[in-house]
């Protein structure tokens, strides 16, 4: 079984991700929650998919500026969410629009950032 690995584009992003002190001070702490538990499936998915079938994270693709980026929910309510890009077995950018070979395959993960959706 393979598990997914994580790569953090910015330092601070990583430390959202793997402090939860300080994902709870930055963020508050339903979003460290959210975000903490989000962290927790990926450690534990073989591929995207496994994430995909857990309908309260709604991960989807993005379009227009942001294409080849995907968007988990922390919780709708909460307005947050975390954007990955899905990479491939050289750990590059998928070079495919086709998301169930995205979804299945991947096992590499750079997150790109934790935002605000509409800040």
């Amino acid at each position: 079984m393979r598990i997914i690995n994580i790569k953090y584009r910015k330092s601070k992003d990583e430390k959202l991700c793997t402090d939860f002190k300080k994902a709870k001070k930055d963020l508050g702490p339903k979003v460290a929650d959210k975000l903490h538990s989000l962290i927790n499936v990926f450690e534990s998915a073989s591929n995207l998919m496994d994430i995909k079938s857990i309908p309260m994270y709604h991960l989807h693709p993005l379009e227009g500026n942001r294409k080849g980026q995907f968007a988990i929910d922390l919780g709708r309510k909460l307005g947050y969410r975390l954007i990955i890009i899905p990479e491939d077995e050289n750990e590059e950018k998928w070079n495919t629009n086709d998301v169930n070979i995205i979804y299945n395959l991947t096992n590499v993960v750079l997150i790109w950032e934790v935002s605000k959706h509409y800040e």
